[in-house]
């Protein structure tokens, strides 16, 4: 039963259960073509589906903050961090592979040679690739469990008469990260996507100066849209949260608005099968496709027609 004070958050709890299921469905299908697609075995195509996974994961943790509300449970923050554990993996790596994307197609565009060059040993170039998010990552993770709440792990039985020494917490995404690790976060975040602007940019006036490259253009515009709708959804938890912090007089009142400044970027982490088949006509034939959607004509003109990508163990033509 939902507590009295939590009737404020039951519209945004709602709204972030439907975000997650529609992330599960949309990015598994992601992954699905990625799996069934020889097409799908670029280095790009590896990057685009691992933020789809990570995007996956960060929406995932929705399920236990519903759960934690509607139940009206709450459990110690050292707790959180392990009933989150996933969720936090993909929120942390989603903005570094989206970063390590746009780095791909900038190569791709920018120096065409050395990129080919890259494609030649292309299981190297995607761990090169997973280098930075994996470490940024890890040391988040890391930190996380370091800075979880002590009086979490304290003996219950010593404190058998002072039972309010336990602080209990509803499980939402950002409490995963306890002490300094949700700043450093933030902070971090923050440097992540300048980066990502900053580069997805100079790819933009790259390709712009380019008079083919169509697939190439393509591409990079469904993944260019992914990219905008995060940023924007980032930027407002960030205004939100400064908001919060500097006029807010409450805890719950800063809680209340932090919850909700999260819209943007729910929604930007379940957009992404609906901005690929809305932009992206390889993705948009792979989907109709898988659902048996797509007519026998345009079915054989895919499975002969050129190769836009460059397969992991394989050599085909460069996108």
């Amino acid at each position: 039963m939902v507590a009295e004070a939590n009737i404020p958050l039951v519209p945004v709890v709602i709204f972030y259960l439907c975000c997650a299921i529609v992330s599960c469905i949309g990015n598994s299908i992601m992954i699905i073509l990625f799996i069934k697609e020889r097409n799908f075995h670029s280095p790009c195509h590896y990057m685009i589906t691992f933020g789809c996974l990570a995007d996956m994961l960060h929406l995932c943790g929705h399920f236990v903050f519903n759960y934690h509300i509607f139940a009206d449970v709450t459990d110690t923050q050292a707790n959180c961090y392990w009933m989150l554990f996933f969720t936090s993996i993909g929120k942390c790596m989603a903005n570094p592979l989206r970063l390590m994307t746009g780095i791909d197609r900038f190569i791709a565009c920018k120096s065409p040679v050395v990129y080919r060059a890259l494609l030649e040993r292309p299981a190297l170039y995607i761990c090169a690739q997973l280098v930075l998010p994996a470490t940024y990552t890890s040391f988040l993770m890391v930190s996380g469990f370091i800075q979880r709440d002590p009086i979490s792990y304290s003996n219950p039985s010593k404190f058998k008469y002072q039972s309010s020494i336990f602080r209990k917490i509803y499980c939402t995404v950002p409490l995963a990260f306890a002490g300094s690790t949700f700043s450093q976060f933030n902070t971090s975040g923050i440097f992540v996507n300048v980066a990502i602007v900053i580069v997805y940019f100079f790819t933009f006036l790259q390709l712009r100066s380019y008079a083919g490259a169509t697939q190439m253009k393509v591409v990079f515009r469904s993944i260019l849209w992914t990219v905008v709708l995060v940023i924007i959804g980032w930027s407002s938890v960030t205004i939100a949260n400064q908001f919060a912090i500097f006029v807010a007089k409450d805890a719950t009142t800063r809680k209340l608005i932090a919850i909700y400044a999260g819209i943007g970027v729910n929604m930007a982490c379940a957009s992404n099968f609906f901005v690929f088949y809305a932009i992206n006509t390889e993705y948009r034939h792979a989907i109709r496709r898988l659902f048996g959607l797509a007519s026998p004509q345009s079915a054989r003109a895919m499975s002969i027609g050129p190769k836009s990508t460059t397969k992991v163990g394989a050599t085909i033509t460069l996108t």
